[in-house]
């Protein structure tokens, strides 16, 4: 199991006092949630413990107690309550709950986080492959990076949940907001009102559509067609499916011709690359679970510093510039180890063993990675 390394005290100073100064400035742009009233709130503090079960009557309230306590994360519950102050579960009376997805950029796998996530072991850094790697030695630390490739695959993640949830659901682009968290994911709301009432016993429907979970091959050539000329009687996941076959092939996906591939077994293979590149990767877990709480839109990253930050068009929104909120002013600091860093538009690194000055935002990124101390 691997660690996360910690921020020593005096930097943990240091970063409390930017997060103040950043919601003190900020405090009339901070996204509030809709009925805050019926709704549960939780602080991560600076001294690393998680504060749960908190309830505000208003919008002045909870942000004048933001001011006073400056968390370092700040979070909501995606669902409503009779009594969110309450802190037994069950007697919360639960009234209903927005639909939210999660794109973690780790499920993607995309190949560049072999290149930059590493472990650190001491004084030794060693690149990070997987779980495995550690042997069961507790001394190793994890440490997760961002680059401007990761961030593009989890845009194309955010796409295709899109299009299924507009397509297939018929779920209003209006409805859905779609955030970059500040670390390595995105954040898909949705505030529609028939989708409220879904209990934790019909969102499991919803990823599993999504995610294409129990779709084999048999059931898609149940439904082929007999001729070119009659897929449009196809829907949802079996068209995309039999399309994306039709692409591979560049042929039509018939039944006539699916058996040609069945008794070559080769069908079986076929459909279920098709279906490994057309699921939705999405954390089941976050869709499913409604007593979660989710991180504030517009608040900080505490693994980074960076804004949960709204991508009103996801192709053109550029997280690692829009989500920096803290100022170029220099910073001294001994940096331990730091791969390559793009941020804020320019580039930073690498960085090992040696002392540095650096802005603001790098610094506070640096600090709260536990890669970085002030220094003297």
């Amino acid at each position: 199991m691997t660690q996360r390394l910690k921020v020593g005290e005096r930097e943990r100073e240091f970063l409390r006092t930017r997060y103040r100064g950043f919601y003190y400035r900020n405090l009339d742009k901070l996204w509030m949630p809709r009925s805050l009233p019926e709704r549960e709130i939780g602080f991560l503090t600076f001294g690393y413990t998680y504060r749960r079960h908190l309830s505000f009557t208003d919008d002045a309230e909870f942000k004048a107690t933001i001011l006073r306590e400056t968390p370092w994360g700040i979070f909501y519950s995606i669902s409503y309550y009779d009594d969110p102050g309450n802190a037994v579960m069950e007697r919360k009376g639960w009234k209903g709950a927005d639909l939210v997805f999660d794109i973690d950029i780790k499920d993607l796998e995309p190949p560049c986080l072999k290149e930059h996530d590493f472990l650190l072991c001491d004084d030794q850094v060693l690149p990070y492959t997987g779980a495995g790697d550690l042997s069961g030695d507790g001394g190793c630390k994890k440490v997760d990076w961002i680059c401007p490739l990761c961030i593009d695959d989890g845009k194309d993640g955010v796409l295709k949940l899109l299009d299924v949830l507009t397509r297939d659901f018929g779920i209003s682009p209006g409805d859905i907001q779609v955030y970059y968290s500040g670390h390595r994911g995105f954040h898909v709301h949705i505030e529609d009102g028939e989708l409220v009432s879904l209990d934790r016993r019909s969102r499991p429907q919803i990823t599993e559509y999504l995610t294409l979970s129990g779709v084999d091959p048999k059931s898609i050539w149940r439904l082929l067609p007999l001729a070119e000329g009659e897929m449009n009687s196809l829907m949802g996941w079996p068209k995309r499916i039999v399309e994306r076959a039709s692409q591979v092939l560049n042929r039509p996906m018939t039944l006539p011709l699916a058996n040609v591939l069945r008794k070559a077994k080769r069908f079986n293979s076929l459909i279920d690359g098709v279906i490994d590149d057309l699921r939705i990767s999405i954390d089941p877990q976050v869709t499913q679970d409604i007593s979660r709480i989710f991180r504030l839109p517009t608040s900080l990253n505490e693994k980074t510093g960076l804004r949960k930050t709204r991508c009103d068009d996801i192709m053109s929104c550029d997280p690692l510039v829009e989500s920096v909120v803290f100022d170029d002013d220099p910073v001294k600091l001994h940096v331990t180890y730091a791969p390559k860093l793009d941020l804020g538009g320019y580039t930073y690194g690498p960085y090992r063993k040696t002392t540095v000055r650096l802005p603001t935002f790098v610094a506070v990124f640096l600090v709260s990675k536990g890669l970085a101390k002030l220094a003297i």
